[in-house]
């Protein structure tokens, strides 16, 4: 059997109860037995029946978390170790749309260091100043539908978009608990602190730090994402960590150079 968490709504349940008790426990004691007596009692029997409602909202998630967030993980090991195989060792850089031509966002995995070149439409890119594999990222359809219910606008002001991946990791897709995001320079850091899906995180870096940034998972590919398409320029992952005690990752991104 699980039991309810402390969630707000559980702690405000358990307020509200005790309220009742305290209410009714005092009309029996004051015994007046006039108007008074009757609305502390009425006034207690609200708080409880709206307490046990509150209960009914702090019940544990429909779906187990810890089985939820391994659906993305050994698609992004498998990924990561094709690329070691075929001789990728560069960091996952998302490619915004509307560069060199293109519609889509896309995450280009280069065999080295990628230095902003523009690239050919191809999958596999085979060039003399760079060479690498293009996809789309991870996010691609969560960046579509959010796109189309949530009619998601991405902002190009560095603020705006960090109160956009708040707002987006928080209050839409409610992964995380609370979200810091900031920019010093080149470098963009987001760190999600009670991180809902940090068992998967757990699992990719367990088989290889390489995983998060060859091959991001939705989350992280989300955000980069959202700077790129923001910025209007390239953004290479440089390391995504998930703390081994803590439900925390720590994410960090930089902005190539022109």
């Amino acid at each position: 059997m699980k039991f309810p968490s402390l969630s707000p709504y559980y702690r405000a349940a358990l307020l509200l109860i005790v309220m009742a008790g305290i209410l009714i426990v005092t009309a029996i004691l004051t015994d007046r037995s006039d108007f008074t007596s009757a609305e502390l009692v009425v006034a207690g029997l609200v708080c409880l029946l709206t307490g046990i409602f509150f209960t009914t909202l702090s019940g544990s998630d429909p779906l187990d978390l810890q089985y939820i967030s391994l659906f993305p993980a050994q698609g992004s090991i498998n990924l990561t170790r094709t690329c070691a195989d075929l001789g990728i060792q560069g960091n996952a850089c998302i490619i915004p749309n509307g560069r060199d031509g293109r519609t889509r966002t896309m995450q280009f995995l280069p065999v080295a260091v990628y230095h902003g070149e523009p690239l050919p439409m191809d999958s596999f890119v085979t060039g003399t100043d760079t060479a690498g594999l293009l996809v789309e990222p991870a996010s691609a359809p969560l960046l579509r539908l959010l796109r189309e219910r949530e009619h998601l606008v991405i902002p190009s002001e560095m603020t705006a978009l960090h109160n956009l991946i708040r707002e987006l990791g928080v209050d839409v897709l409610e992964v995380a608990g609370r979200i810091q995001s900031s920019h010093e320079g080149e470098i963009i850091t987001v760190t999600m602190e009670e991180y809902r899906l940090i068992g998967g995180c757990r699992v990719m870096a367990q088989e290889s730090p390489r995983c998060c940034t060859a091959n991001p998972c939705p989350v992280c590919s989300l955000f980069a994402s959202v700077f790129a398409e923001g910025t209007g320029k390239v953004i290479q992952l440089e390391r995504c960590a998930p703390d081994p005690k803590l439900a925390t990752v720590n994410a960090v991104f930089s902005v190539l150079p022109e």
